[in-house]
C-alpha cells in the first residue's frame, strides 16, 4: 500500500492541476535541502515572468520568497516532501493552521497546495516532482479561475520545469565538486 503524501492530506480533490518530474544523480537527503530553498533568480526567465505578474521579484530564493508573496509552509517529511500553500477569497491570505486548511471549506473562494516531492532510486538518484492543486470552493471560481489558469498554465509550467531544472544543476554540480574534493 502506497503511503499517503502530504499533498494528498491537504488537497485530496482538486479543480486544477499541474505536475512535473525530474532525475537527479544526488542523494534524496542532499536534494531536498537544495530545492527547500532554491534560489529562483538563477532563471532569468523566472525573473522575466514574475515581473510580468507583478510578484516580487527582490528575494527570489524559495522561502523568501514564499512569505513575500503570502504563501505558508504547510507541513514537511523530510526528506519526502514539503508542502506549500494559500488560500484565497479576494486576495491571498496566511493560513492560521494546517488543521484550519484542511477542515474549512467554507470562507476561502480558493486553496492552492504546491508540493516538492523526494523519491530514492537506486545509484544515489532522486526523482524530484512538484505538482500544484488548486480547489475551487465557490462555483463562480470555478469558472473564472479556469479562465485564468487557461492563460497561466503554460507559464506556470515553464516555471516549475525551470525550477527543476535549477534543483537538478546545482545538485548534480554539488556531487562533481565533493566527488573532486575526494
Amino acid at each position: 500500500m502506497q503511503k499517503k503524501t502530504l499533498i494528498d492530506k491537504y488537497l485530496p480533490q482538486y479543480t486544477f492541476n499541474e505536475y512535473h518530474e525530474t532525475v537527479v544523480n544526488y542523494p534524496i537527503e542532499n536534494v531536498y535541502q537544495i530545492a527547500k530553498d532554491v534560489d529562483l533568480s538563477k532563471s532569468k526567465s523566472i525573473k522575466f515572468l514574475f515581473k510580468l505578474r507583478r510578484l516580487p521579484t527582490k528575494r527570489l530564493n524559495l522561502q523568501n520568497f514564499i512569505n513575500d508573496i503570502g504563501f505558508s509552509n504547510l507541513e514537511e517529511n523530510f526528506p519526502h516532501e514539503n508542502l506549500i500553500g494559500f488560500w484565497a477569497r479576494v486576495k491571498i491570505a496566511k493560513i492560521p493552521s494546517y488543521e484550519e486548511f484542511i477542515n474549512n471549506s467554507i470562507s476561502p473562494w480558493i486553496k492552492v497546495v504546491w508540493n516538492f516531492q523526494f523519491e530514492e532510486m537506486e545509484g544515489n538518484r532522486t526523482k524530484v516532482s512538484t505538482e500544484t492543486r488548486v480547489l475551487c470552493v465557490a462555483p463562480i471560481t470555478k469558472f473564472t479561475f479556469g479562465l485564468y489558469w487557461s492563460v497561466i498554465k503554460p507559464f506556470s509550467g515553464l516555471t516549475r520545469k525551470k525550477m527543476l531544472k535549477i534543483i537538478k544543476d546545482e545538485s548534480e554540480s554539488l556531487k562533481i565538486m565533493a566527488n573532486k574534493a575526494n
